[in-house]
């Protein structure tokens, strides 16, 4: 059954998102939850700065009259003119202004007027002063911009009715002070003077700290000031008429007679703004992005490394031993599978090298036991009689064939398997001599090779195969310019032997053939037996990284190159 190749990376993906979309909604929840009570703080501190700051302006204002009514009696032209307005009649009053003036050397007179002129200039938020005097009963208004009426009062001595009356005249003031007037000499009570100050202020300190509400009361619990229009202040109930004692964060202050309500309701009080939280939504959607984009990356870089694996396992139940999966030394666990494949794999193509050459022993045990059946120092010997033979005949030319086989024979019996590039290139030309003989005024040869690589070793006939081929399939025995050359060369850690030719030779196609098949060892035994036995010794003593490989010749015949290592 075919299974989904992509199976693995579709799971790990799906598991993978579903726990960063599970982090990343914690995060923004958390994130959430965080500006909630962050904003939640920071507007129960701004509820409590505003209640401080209302309740430093009142006790400011309560300063200041008590400073105005110092400065009061601490002026003595101011005093006389007060005490005579609230005792005296109008005529009598204006008849003592009129004396005071004849007699004072200064141009302007200075009377009450001029000192409640010169407060309202010296305080901003002084709105009104209102007079009253005991002993005429008349109340009489000074507000700051210059106005000035008097009205005859009964029944003011009761402070309610005061405040009352005053609250409902003078709308402006949100806040006023008492101060009694006593006659400077005899302490005998004259009427009172009350001051009223400007409510803006408490406006100003509501629209700075915009979520909290505020409620100025009186000592009668009366409100003063309502930061609302829309809230509706019961004397009875208090905070109970606005949101409920649950709903609601309340701070109260008290300045003197005054105290102050700050109200702030617990939904606004956590209500983050809508641009902090699309800030928090549009971070989490990017977390999830960046992190999906990282997990996709993550995994495709390990779906290729698995594939890598799959592809080598492809590739070596195919016969291909020599794949390699690349890995990192300190890597992870993929690594550690890939690292475990190419040992696997080498020791899997050394032991079948290893049956591979049992195998040839073996053959070369059992060829052995067959040759050993006719004594070879027997031929070795005959040959060597018949060469005597045909020199004491007279017949040189035979003698000097017969010389030729024997030292290959001799080669064959006394050599190690391992001999000089001198002993294997003088093997070669005596097989060339032989052929010579044959083919006589067909070809010549030559050999060239430094002195500095006759001491080579190398495993023996190797090249006196490739001649057999030459002579087998490559000689135009038709002609008589047949040449063939042999030469030595070094390139890095290799020494070459070019065994060239202006033979027959090959096509492209059939060249590329032959030197693929040559490249995995496969070359047909049954066509090429020669050059396939000497490419599969070299590959087996030397590594796969030698062999045999075809070429064009510069004679337009065939360039046979054997590479072997310079140091077995």
């Amino acid at each position: 059954m075919k299974r989904d190749s992509r199976q693995l990376y579709k799971k790990l993906r799906f598991f993978y998102t579903v726990i960063l979309i599970c982090v990343v909604g914690l995060l923004v929840a958390y994130s959430i939850s965080a500006s909630r009570r962050q904003e939640q703080d920071t507007n129960l501190e701004y509820m409590r700065m505003a209640g401080s700051e209302a309740r430093e302006y009142i006790l400011q204002c309560s300063q200041n009259a008590d400073y105005f009514h110092s400065v009061l009696y601490n002026s003595y032209n101011e005093l006389e003119d007060l005490r005579h307005y609230l005792t005296d009649d109008v005529d009598d009053y204006m008849k003592f202004r009129l004396d005071s003036y004849g007699s004072s050397a200064s141009v302007a007179y200075s009377g009450i007027e001029g000192f409640f002129s010169s407060m309202f200039g010296s305080y901003n938020q002084l709105e009104s002063i209102r007079l009253y005097s005991l002993t005429q009963e008349v109340l009489t208004y000074y507000e700051a911009d210059g106005t000035r009426r008097r009205e005859i009062m009964e029944n003011l001595q009761g402070e309610g009715t005061d405040r009352e009356m005053i609250s409902s005249e003078q709308p402006k003031d949100a806040i006023s002070f008492r101060k009694d007037l006593l006659d400077p000499v005899t302490l005998a009570p004259l009427g009172w003077i009350e001051l009223g100050f400007s409510g803006q202020r408490f406006d100003d300190i509501v629209a700075f700290y915009d979520k909290a509400q505020m409620v100025v009361c009186n000592s009668h619990n009366e409100a003063v000031f309502l930061s609302d229009e829309s809230i509706s202040w019961d004397p009875e109930e208090g905070i109970k008429s606005l949101y409920g004692e649950e709903s609601a964060y309340t701070r109260e202050e008290v300045a003197d007679t005054y105290w102050i309500m700050t109200i702030l309701s617990k939904k606004d009080a956590a209500n983050i703004p809508l641009w902090n939280l699309l800030i928090i939504l549009t971070l989490g959607a990017l977390l999830i992005g960046v992190g999906e984009a990282g997990i996709t990356l993550y995994l495709a870089e390990i779906m290729k490394r698995l594939e890598e694996i799959v592809e080598g396992m492809e590739r070596v139940k195919k016969g291909d031993l020599n794949t390699r999966i690349a890995f990192r030394q300190k890597g992870d666990e993929l690594d550690i599978i890939a690292d475990n494949f190419n040992l696997m794999c080498q020791d899997l193509n050394l032991y079948i090298q290893k049956s591979y050459l049992a195998e040839i022993e073996q053959k070369n045990a059992e060829m052995e036991a067959l040759q050993s059946q006719i004594n070879p120092h027997f031929l070795y010997n005959t040959l060597e009689s018949i060469r005597m033979k045909a020199i004491c005949n007279g017949d040189r030319e035979v003698g000097r064939m017969l010389y030729s086989m024997a030292a290959l024979f001799q080669s064959q019996l006394k050599e190690a398997d391992v001999i000089t590039l001198a002993q294997e290139l003088h093997y070669a030309k005596r097989y060339m001599e032989l052929f010579e003989y044959r083919y006589h005024d067909k070809f010549i040869w030559k050999v060239s090779c430094g002195d500095s690589f006759l001491q080579v070793p190398i495993i023996k006939f190797v090249v006196q195969p490739v001649l057999e081929n030459y002579f087998e399939y490559g000689i135009r025995l038709e002609a008589n310019d047949n040449i063939i050359n042999l030469s030595v060369k070094e390139i890095g850690k290799f020494i070459l032997i070019l065994v060239e030719d202006n033979g027959r030779g090959m096509t492209e196609p059939e060249m590329e053939e032959k030197n693929a098949a040559l490249r995995a060892d496969e070359l047909d035994f049954h066509k090429s037996m020669g050059l396939g036995n000497v490419n599969r010794r070299l590959k087996a003593v030397y590594g796969p990284e030698c062999g045999l490989t075809l070429s064009k010749s510069s004679m337009d015949g065939l360039t046979v190159t054997l590479r072997f290592l310079k140091e077995m």
